[in-house]
């Protein structure tokens, strides 16, 4: 798995760093950034500065990109990944891994329009 925070949508709340402070970094702009043994990945941050997680640390940025008020934490699978398929699926999920890999919250607006019976 591989982890990296689009800074653009941080917003600066540290939850990420209480989750997996081996993964992720609070620095002194404010932002979060993910790191790895070699660095935090500060230049030029974004999808370029993406780092391996080890797989003890997987659960953990699982949690961080799922309690992250910007929803700015992306995670990619090294492998193949769960597909939702159905609509049942995305509308009890509290987590969808999409084709991309990216792992993605449901906002409750899309739980609730989904339920809505169709006409």
């Amino acid at each position: 798995m591989r982890v990296w925070i689009d800074q653009d949508l941080c917003t600066g709340d540290g939850l990420c760093t209480d989750h997996c402070p081996e993964v992720f970094v609070l620095l002194d702009d404010g932002i979060s950034y993910v790191r790895d043994n070699c660095g935090v990945g500060s230049d030029p941050g974004g999808r370029e500065s993406m780092v391996a997680v080890p797989q003890q640390l997987e659960k953990n940025v699982v949690n961080a990109a799922l309690d992250c008020p910007g929803e700015c934490i992306f995670v990619e699978p090294d492998g193949d990944w769960l597909i939702a398929l159905h609509v049942s699926d995305v509308i009890d999920a509290d987590v969808v891994h999409v084709g991309s890999g990216r792992v993605g919250r449901i906002p409750q607006t899309l739980r609730q329009a989904l339920r809505q019976p169709t006409s």
